[in-house]
């Protein structure tokens, strides 16, 4: 019986021994840098929003973190390399509406299954797009794009930033709504895209309009309308889709972090508050909304429970269009 007892005892101790070494271990986290995935080239709304992350995180985490661009496949490429790397927390991704609630009923396959191998850290921003069009196109509204693309069907394009992307299915939304015939032109990026619309190679594209805004203000594109229920206060000029006579075709897309599941729950919990902390704070506020974005910072629940509804309302969408990518 006392054997029994010392046995208990010392698996007690041993249990508590090593749960108090993990506790240790997770409080010293982290104590090497930081990778921060971006699904896009620089210069777009999900690597803006990371620098911004990753240049006011370095207070808490001296070790540093470093913004590595990932762009590609609709967001897959970047999404695949942060679930094959090791659960430790020292690869996070920025993921939109988009890449990660859209790509998997887009997708006839993908390598990882984004329910259940994603963990949102927290939702950072939300970002209304905006409809930029080339300055050559002789529209100067929505109504005026679809009588020319009416009157000469398959001529005038639009531009995403890639198969699966939120851009992309309001593309198509639009051309079913308008009953137009508009060619997609699929980009790595929308960044990418840009020089070809200033060109006035590619028609109009519906982005962030964190990135389209400066393009317009540059007189480079002009832009048609905010697919958004309200207009921006960075563009208060410009109708939104609504008030340019196609209700319905809106939607804010919105910019989260994610760290892949079996991360430990003491470090997905530490990268919560230090991410919340700095959306919290006037100045990253103040600029996101500059950027035209809308500062959130949630919990990981209420970010889960975004992440989860909006898969399952575009799956019905996707469904419904009966849209497939290879």
């Amino acid at each position: 019986m006392r054997f029994d007892l010392l046995r208990f005892l010392s698996a007690l101790m041993f249990t508590f021994g090593f749960a108090l070494g993990l506790s240790s271990a997770h409080a010293a986290w982290p104590e090497k840098t930081i990778r921060i995935l971006v699904p896009f080239p620089p210069g777009s709304a999900s690597d803006l929003i990371a620098r911004t992350l990753a240049d006011k995180l370095q207070a808490k985490f001296p070790a540093g973190l470093v913004v590595e661009n990932r762009p590609g496949a609709g967001g897959t490429i970047a999404t695949a390399e942060m679930v094959k790397s090791p659960k430790d927390g020292y690869t996070i991704m920025t993921g939109t509406m988009g890449t990660h609630a859209i790509a998997p009923s887009l997708y006839k396959s993908l390598p990882f299954d984004p329910l259940k191998d994603l963990i949102p850290i927290s939702t950072v921003a939300e970002v209304p797009l905006m409809v930029v069009a080339t300055r050559e196109v002789p529209a100067n509204s929505m109504a005026e794009l679809v009588k020319l693309a009416k009157e000469k069907p398959g001529v005038y394009t639009y531009a995403s930033p890639g198969n699966g992307t939120l851009n992309h299915l309001m593309g198509e939304q639009f051309k079913q709504t308008a009953h137009i015939d508009m060619p997609h032109i699929p980009y790595k990026g929308g960044a990418l895209a840009y020089p070809d619309m200033i060109a006035g190679r590619v028609t109009i594209m519906f982005d962030p309009i964190v990135a389209g805004i400066a393009q317009v203000k540059a007189g480079k594109l002009k832009a048609l309308a905010v697919a958004a229920p309200a207009r921006s206060s960075i563009a208060p000029e410009v109708p939104t889709m609504a008030e340019a006579g196609f209700p319905g075709i809106d939607s804010t897309l919105w910019i989260a972090v994610f760290a892949a599941t079996g991360t430990p729950p003491e470090i997905v919990s530490k990268l919560n508050t230090e991410i919340n902390a700095v959306i919290a704070s006037p100045e990253v506020k103040e600029k996101f909304a500059a950027q035209g974005a809308l500062a959130v910072g949630n919990s990981t629940a209420e970010a889960t429970a975004r992440f989860r509804g909006d898969t399952a309302r575009w799956a019905k969408v996707i469904k419904e269009a009966n849209l497939k990518l290879d």
